[in-house]
C-alpha cells in the first residue's frame, strides 16, 4: 500500500527543514543574549516547519521549556514529541472551562485577569495542580495585567490557591523588532517597575522574545528568553534591522518542473493573459500554487534553475505557476524556490519582501499539500 508520504511527493512540491540548523540558531541566540534557559517558540506548526519534530530536535539539545498558541497545539507535543519531561505553555488567551484539559496534558496557560483565576480554581479538584504563567500588558495591548495593582490581585490569588502554581511571568514588545525605542522603553520601565513592586522574583521573568534577544538583550532580564523567529534561521526586523548575530538559514522550498515547452510570440500564459511572449521563449509549468502557500501576488518572483535566475510569469494559480527558461530543461529538474543553488540564493527575507510581508507570514502559509523533509 502507498504510504501518505509517497502519495505527497507524487506531486513533487515539498519543503526541506535543517533541524541541524535550528539546534544551531538556538545555541547561538542563547549565547548572544547571556542565557541560560530557552523558551522556543514552536506556536503554528513551529512556524509551519514541523511543530513535533522541532520540539524534539529542540529537546535533544536540553531545551525543556515550549510555547505554543492553542491547547489543541499543546496536547498534540503532549502526545507526539517521543518525550515526557518537558513543559508547554499555552501563549494568548484560552477558554478557562478547558482547565480540566490543562491539568490532564500539563498544560501552562498564560493568564491575564483575576477574573479567570478565580473560574479555574472552581474547576480544580483539591488534588489538582494548574501551573499558570501571569501576562503583563505593558504595551502590546491584546492580554494581561494593565497595573501593577491588577498584577498584585493575580500573584495574591496564585500564592494563596493551592491548585495554581506559578511558573512565570512575562510581557510581550511591541516594536522590539523596529526602530520605535521610546515605546520598547517604556515598556521596559512598566514591567520593571510592577513586577519589582509585586515581589515576583526574577527567575520567573521571561521578557525577550526574538527582538529583544537580537537588539535590546543588555537592556532587559535575559536569564530566560522566549523566542520563535531567530530559532528558524532569519530576521524579524527585516530589512529595517541588520542581524547582529549570524544565524543559519533553516527552510528551502523546492519543486521539479513537470512541462516544458516553446511559447510563440503573441502567446500568452495563465488566467487573464497577463504575459504575453514577444518573441520565442522557453518555459515550464511547476506543481505549486497559492492553495500551497505560493501566494498569488509572487507573479514576477525570482526562482533559480541550475544556479540561473529565472521569473514566475502570468498569474499564480491554486495549483500550478509558469516560470521563464534559459533554455529547455528535462522534465524533473529541480527549482530553487527558497534557498541555496550554487552562489545564487532567494531568502525567507527576499520572498517576504516581495510579498510586501513579514517572514513569519509566509512561513505560517506554506500549507500540508507540501511535505516536509527534514534533514
Amino acid at each position: 500500500m502507498t504510504n501518505s508520504n509517497e502519495l505527497l511527493m507524487m506531486r513533487p512540491s515539498w519543503l526541506t527543514v535543517n533541524l541541524a540548523a535550528i539546534q544551531y540558531n538556538a545555541k547561538q541566540i542563547m549565547a548572544h543574549a547571556g542565557a541560560t534557559r530557552l523558551i522556543a517558540v514552536v506556536k503554528a506548526d513551529a512556524y509551519g516547519h514541523g511543530a513535533v519534530a522541532v520540539t524534539t530536535a529542540l529537546y535533544e539539545i536540553g531545551v525543556r521549556d515550549f510555547a505554543v498558541a492553542t491547547i489543541a497545539e499543546g496536547v498534540a507535543l503532549r502526545q507526539q514529541v517521543p518525550y515526557d519531561d518537558f513543559n508547554i505553555i499555552l501563549l494568548g488567551v484560552q477558554d478557562v472551562q478547558y482547565v480540566p484539559v490543562m491539568v490532564s496534558q500539563r498544560l501552562t496557560p498564560a493568564v491575564g485577569t483575576l477574573a479567570w483565576l478565580d473560574e479555574a480554581e472552581q474547576l480544580l479538584s483539591s488534588d489538582d495542580q494548574l501551573m499558570i504563567q501571569l501576562a503583563v500588558d505593558t504595551g502590546m495591548g491584546r492580554m494581561g495585567a494593565h497595573s501593577e495593582a491588577a498584577l498584585q490581585e493575580m500573584y495574591d490569588k496564585v500564592l494563596n490557591t493551592p491548585s495554581l502554581q506559578l511558573s512565570g511571568v512575562f510581557t510581550h514588545f511591541a516594536t522590539a523588532d523596529d526602530t520605535n525605542q521610546t515605546y520598547y522603553d517604556q515598556q521596559v520601565t512598566n514591567f520593571n517597575a510592577w513586577v519589582t513592586a509585586v515581589g515576583i522574583p526574577k527567575h520567573y521573568w521571561h521578557l525577550a522574545n526574538s527582538g529583544s534577544a537580537l537588539w535590546h538583550h543588555d537592556q532587559i532580564e535575559t536569564g530566560t528568553i522566549r523566542v520563535g523567529s531567530v530559532l528558524y534561521g532569519y530576521n524579524p526586523g527585516a530589512p529595517k534591522l541588520p542581524m547582529p548575530v549570524a544565524l543559519k538559514n533553516v527552510l528551502s522550498l523546492k519543486s521539479r518542473i513537470g512541462a516544458v515547452h516553446q511559447l510563440q510570440a503573441g502567446e500568452s500564459v495563465s488566467y487573464g493573459a497577463t504575459y504575453t511572449a514577444t518573441e520565442p521563449q522557453w518555459v515550464a509549468t511547476l506543481p505549486i500554487g497559492y492553495a500551497d502557500g505560493y501566494l498569488r501576488r509572487m507573479g514576477g518572483m525570482t526562482v533559480l534553475v541550475n544556479g540561473h535566475a529565472e521569473k514566475v510569469i502570468g498569474r499564480v494559480t491554486m495549483d500550478q505557476i509558469v516560470i521563464t527558461l534559459d533554455r529547455d530543461y528535462p522534465v524533473g529538474t529541480v527549482v530553487i524556490l527558497i534557498g541555496q543553488d550554487g552562489d545564487a540564493e532567494i531568502t525567507v527575507e527576499d520572498f517576504a519582501q516581495y510579498a510586501q510581508t513579514i517572514p513569519h507570514e509566509i512561513l505560517t502559509t506554506f500549507g500540508p499539500r507540501l511535505p516536509r523533509i527534514y534533514q
